[in-house]
């Protein structure tokens, strides 16, 4: 029998300790690492053995970092960071074309980092599809795709990248005609008509009936599949609508309603399992994943990451 050597033991336990850190859960750190969760925890019980402390404690229902070690994280980061670095090491540089989809809204934000990328890495062509459904990576050729839902089916590899944020959003103009929101007074709504199979994801936002059910009274008397296009909608005084904090804040004119209607969706990143060992794909999955960690410092849509 092969033992493996302790470098490889101590990054296996270092790669269980980020994935725990960015996904929260055991459940969900284990899906990442493509391990079983009693796994994950034995590697977790080990290494906090090893360490003489312990690294995770519970908060409303999640598992978060202990105050004291957080000297440990970034110790783990630049391992993690040092171990692309040694593997994407090479004489030829990479190239090839990588399949993305996603909706309109995080194609337009991820442009000028699209940018750094391609001078990064020229030989890497990228082919950027905004369709407004879910699509299937393996049927339809996509090698990554950026969802506000996670798959509930299928052998993905996927991580986390961000909690996006919402809120309920309405132009000067409208509002000043109805004199603010007056419970007796009917809304104008527009709504997000995303098209996804229940089954296979879970997702809340957009939809006209969950809309109906907690906004103020009114009707729903326009929908888009586009986010760009709501905004454009709510700028022009249609109605109130529901949009991704980062979206509305950015709007012209747009005022936040109702503070209280605040609802959260998951921002997944997945990738065909397919072509998920490629290079080509690993540095855009890589990249991606950090500039949404690098823009949580910018007031963007984000929470908390998470890794693959």
């Amino acid at each position: 029998m092969t033992r493996r050597s302790p470098f490889l033991q101590n990054w296996d336990l270092m790669r269980a300790f980020l994935a725990l850190h960015r996904a929260g859960t055991f459940e969900a750190a284990a899906q990442l690492l493509c391990i079983d969760h009693s796994t994950l925890r034995r590697r977790i019980q080990f290494l906090e053995d090893e360490l003489g402390t312990r690294l995770f404690l519970r908060s409303d229902g999640n598992y978060v970092l202990a105050p004291t070690v957080s000297s440990l994280l970034e110790a783990a980061l630049r391992m993690e960071e040092s171990s692309r670095l040694f593997f994407d090491a090479q004489i030829d540089p990479p190239s090839g074309k990588v399949r993305v989809s996603m909706i309109d809204m995080f194609a337009t934000w991820l442009a000028p980092s699209l940018i750094e990328f391609r001078n990064s890495y020229p030989g890497i062509e990228l082919d950027v599809s905004t369709e407004h459904h879910f699509v299937n990576l393996e049927r339809d050729l996509v090698d990554v795709a950026i969802r506000l839902a996670r798959p509930r089916r299928g052998s993905y590899k996927m991580r986390k990248l961000a909690d996006v944020r919402f809120g309920l959003y309405g132009s000067q103009d409208y509002l000043a005609g109805r004199s603010g929101l007056q419970p007796e007074q009917p809304h104008a709504l527009l709504a997000l008509a995303l098209h996804f199979t229940r089954r296979d994801h879970g997702a809340i936002i957009g939809e006209a009936a969950w809309m109906l059910s907690q906004l103020p009274t009114g009707q729903v008397i326009c929908t888009t599949d586009s986010y760009v296009l709501l905004r454009s909608y709510c700028e022009a005084g249609m109605g109130l609508a529901l949009l991704p904090e980062f979206l509305g804040e950015q709007g012209q004119n747009l005022t936040r309603v109702l503070p209280d209607v605040a609802p959260v969706c998951d921002l997944w990143l997945v990738v065909n399992p397919e072509t998920t060992s490629s290079k080509r794909v690993r540095l855009f999955v890589d990249f991606v994943s950090k500039m949404f960690r690098d823009k949580m410092h910018e007031r963007p849509p984000v929470g908390q990451g998470g890794s693959a």
